[in-house]
């Protein structure tokens, strides 16, 4: 129904603009030719005066010359419209070209759109009234709190949890920068607390758009003197390697976050998706995860006494060495046997384990064996 609304104005607001055009050269036309009959009769008539003695021959000379120079002047404009009329400016060649265009569209919306598609729930869309008032309740609810919590903060300035409750919900209305303000009021009142660091440097980067900044990095190393196996700070100082330019570096740090990490920790989704996109832009091969245990393994394992466990993980490790033995250049193989050296406690076979991948990795996976020594020799 809509698209017969559209095509009917279209055709209206075409014959508004055409009409006065078509009555405009017709009338033209004929004022033209009625022009130059008038003026041909001044001629005729000019001739007969002279001929009577009513004009001398100066007189008679000027005046044709003046009638001559009058429809010289209308058959110059009736030319120019007749060679204008085979251009875009014809009125047969525009009512042509719209007729074109109209069909096109026509075309074009039968192929593309969807003219059966009912409409949308105006409720259930973002710009609604509802959605929006919806929205301004809920803003208006946390405007409320921070109002609260700022009266509370003149009287009490040192109190903790308000300060992180202030960040929280200005972050909540995309207040960035007073969101910073708060939490890094919670960071100088708890300057050992972790988690105020760690927020404060986010909420820093948050407002750099991304961006790991100097304010944030000296954030970070304070941080990392406080807990250095933090994987925040780890993190965002691999990604600060990153930014710079220094991708190996930053993949050699992820990959280590990444061996730390226990099974399952809610960081390591998005930490893959950052070492997939720095193998990606050193032309890395991603190599596969260690395949888990069985289930009858698994089982087998958890009977065992803690004894037996040991044995059983020394067994397994020292076919790891063995197959490194052989296979020495599988560079990701020495990381995973470091780690299970690290695992039973055999921290000097672990860095051993390094020394031997260093001898055979290529040059672009050095620096992050380097790193993981740094790590093991601390």
């Amino acid at each position: 129904m809509t698209v017969w609304i559209l095509l009917i104005g279209f055709l209206l607001a075409l014959a508004i603009i055409l009409i006065p055009l078509f009555r405009y050269r017709a009338d033209d036309g004929q004022s033209q030719s009625q022009n130059m009959a008038v003026y041909k009769a001044q001629l005729s008539e000019l001739v007969a005066d002279q001929n009577n003695g009513m004009l001398s021959e100066t007189e008679a000379a000027s005046a044709r010359l003046e009638i001559e120079r009058r429809l010289l002047r209308i058959t110059d404009d009736k030319t120019a419209r007749n060679k204008s009329g085979s251009t875009i400016t014809s009125p047969f060649l525009l009512v042509v070209m719209a007729t074109i265009v109209l069909l096109l569209c026509a075309v074009f919306y039968l192929n593309i759109g969807m003219p059966a598609m009912p409409d949308f729930i105006l409720k259930d869309q973002d710009h609604s009234i509802a959605r929006q008032a919806e929205k301004n309740a809920a803003s208006e609810d946390i405007i409320r709190e921070v109002a609260e919590i700022k009266a509370h903060l003149i009287e009490s300035p040192a109190n903790i949890k308000a300060w992180r409750a202030l960040g929280q919900y200005q972050s909540q209305l995309q207040n960035r920068a007073q969101a910073a303000q708060a939490y890094q009021r919670w960071h100088e009142l708890e300057p050992d607390n972790i988690d105020a660091a760690i927020v404060y440097a986010e909420s820093l980067i948050i407002l750099s758009e991304g961006r790991v900044g100097p304010a944030a990095m000296l954030v970070l190393n304070r941080a990392r003197i406080i807990q250095p196996q933090n994987p925040g700070v780890r993190h965002y100082q691999a990604l600060a390697e990153y930014q710079s330019g220094n991708i190996a570096q930053a993949l050699a740090g992820w990959k280590n976050l990444e061996m730390d990490s226990e099974p399952g920790a809610p960081w390591l989704r998005p930490l893959r998706r950052w070492i997939k996109q720095a193998e990606s832009d050193l032309g890395i091969q991603t190599s596969l995860p260690a395949p888990a245990l069985s289930e009858e393994k698994r089982a087998a394992l958890e009977n065992m006494s803690p004894e037996e466990q040991a044995e059983m993980i020394k067994a397994m490790v020292a076919r790891l060495q063995d197959k490194m033995d052989k296979n020495p250049q599988n560079i990701e193989g020495w990381f995973q046997l470091a780690k299970a050296y690290e695992v039973i406690g055999q921290k000097e076979l672990a860095v051993k384990s390094m020394v031997e991948a260093l001898k055979h990795a290529p040059d672009d996976m050095k620096p992050r064996i380097k790193k993981q020594l740094e790590i093991l020799l601390k």
